[in-house]
C-alpha cells in the first residue's frame, strides 16, 4: 500500500543529538500499485552502513563526496551490506510486503539529504513511508520527518504480518482524504522501473566517467613531470658537454700557441709528430735517437700524453745534414 503523509508513527528510542562522524539514509521502493515511496531519514552510528569491504563508513563516504559529489542533492547509493543491518533490514522488510525495487542511500550531509528529498520530489509524485523501523542491530541514532521534525520517542513495535495490517495503518488510510493514484499496470510499473534504472545508469556512467577522468589526468600529470625529468637531465649532459668541448678547445689553443712557440727557427724541415712507448722516458728515447736507427735526427718535446696504454712524448721533429748524435731539446 502506499502511505500518506500523516502523524508521526512509532519510532525507535534514538538520540536526535546530530554527531560529525554520523551519516544520514533513507530509502525508496515501489508499492503494489508500482507508486514511488521514501521512507523518513535516518541518522546512523558512522559505520553502521559497513560492510565486508569497509566500505560505507563516514570516512569512505566522505571521501567520495569530496572526490564526486558535484550538486548538494546528490548521494551515495548503497550496493554492499550485511542483511542484519539497515539496507538488509529494508529489503527483508519491502520483500515481506510484496513490494519490489527498495533502493538505500547514504550521505554525510544532513543538508544535501533534505536537498535531495526536495529535488526527487519535484520529479515523482513521491508517496511516504513513515511507520518502518529497523531493530537496534541497524545503529539507527534518530529519525525525522522530510520537514526536519524529529519524530516521537517510543518503543519499537514488532512489524506487523503482511497479511494483517495494523489498526494504525487502516486508520491512517480512513481518515486520509487525499486522492489516489490509479493503480500502475505491470506494463507502465516495468516502464517506469526502466526510466529509474537508466536515470541511475546514467548517473553511474557519469561517476565513472569521473574517475577515468580524474586518472587520465593523474596520469598526464606523471608524463609531464617525467618529461621535464628527462628535458632537464638532457640539458644538464649538452650543458656538460659544452663544457668539455670548450675546455679541449682551450687546451688544444694553449698547444697550438706552444708548438709555434717551440718550433725551432730555421728548420724547414722540422715536423711537428708523436712518439710512442709503454711509458715517457722510452717514448723520449726513441724521439731523440730515432727509434734507435739514425744519429742524424733531432726532438724538441712540447708536450706528452699518458693513457692506459702509455706515453705519447708529441714534438718537433727533424733530420740534419752530416753526421753527429741525436740529441733531446
Amino acid at each position: 500500500m502506499r502511505f500518506k503523509i500523516a502523524a508521526a508513527l512509532a519510532a525507535l528510542p534514538f538520540a536526535t543529538t546530530a554527531n560529525a562522524a554520523n551519516v544520514y539514509s533513507a530509502c525508496i521502493f515501489d508499492n503494489e500499485t508500482g507508486a514511488r515511496s521514501v521512507t523518513q531519514l535516518f541518522t546512523l552510528k558512522g559505520d553502521a552502513l559497513r560492510d565486508s569491504y569497509g566500505e560505507w563508513t563516514y570516512e569512505k563516504n566522505k571521501v567520495w563526496e569530496e572526490q564526486f559529489a558535484q550538486e548538494p542533492y546528490e548521494t551515495r547509493a548503497i550496493s554492499g551490506y550485511y542483511d542484519y543491518n539497515f539496507v538488509g533490514q529494508f529489503g527483508k522488510y519491502v520483500e515481506k510486503q510484496g513490494w519490489s525495487h527498495p533502493d538505500c542511500w547514504v550521505t554525510t550531509s544532513k543538508d544535501h539529504a533534505f536537498a535531495w528529498f526536495a529535488k526527487y520530489a519535484q520529479r515523482y509524485d513521491i508517496g511516504r513511508a513513515q511507520d518502518w523501523r529497523p531493530d537496534a542491530k541497524a545503529g539507527v541514532v534518530g529519525v525525522s520527518d522530510w520537514s526536519g521534525r524529529v519524530s516521537s520517542v517510543v518503543e519499537a513495535e514488532p512489524e506487523p504480518e503482511a497479511d494483517a495490517p495494523s489498526p494504525r495503518k487502516s486508520e491512517e488510510a480512513a481518515s486520509s482524504d487525499a486522492p489516489r493514484r490509479p493503480k500502475m499496470t505491470n506494463a507502465e510499473a516495468d516502464a517506469k522501473y526502466e526510466a529509474d534504472m537508466a536515470e541511475y545508469n546514467k548517473k553511474l556512467a557519469e561517476q565513472q566517467k569521473q574517475v577515468a577522468d580524474f586518472k587520465r589526468a593523474e596520469d598526464e600529470v606523471a608524463r609531464k613531470k617525467q618529461e621535464q625529468k628527462l628535458a632537464a637531465e638532457r640539458a644538464a649532459a649538452d650543458y656538460q658537454r659544452q663544457l668539455e668541448a670548450h675546455a679541449q678547445t682551450v687546451r688544444n689553443q694553449q698547444l697550438e700557441y706552444e708548438k709555434e712557440v717551440a718550433r725551432p727557427a730555421g728548420v724547414p724541415n722540422a715536423v711537428y709528430r708523436g712518439f710512442w712507448a709503454r711509458d715517457c722516458d722510452a717514448a723520449r728515447r726513441s724521439a731523440t735517437l730515432g727509434a734507435g736507427t739514425s744519429s742524424t735526427t733531432r726532438f724538441k718535446e712540447v708536450t706528452f700524453v699518458t693513457d692506459a696504454s702509455g706515453c705519447t712524448v708529441q714534438g718537433w721533429w727533424w733530420n740534419v745534414a752530416g753526421g753527429g748524435t741525436a740529441t733531446r731539446q
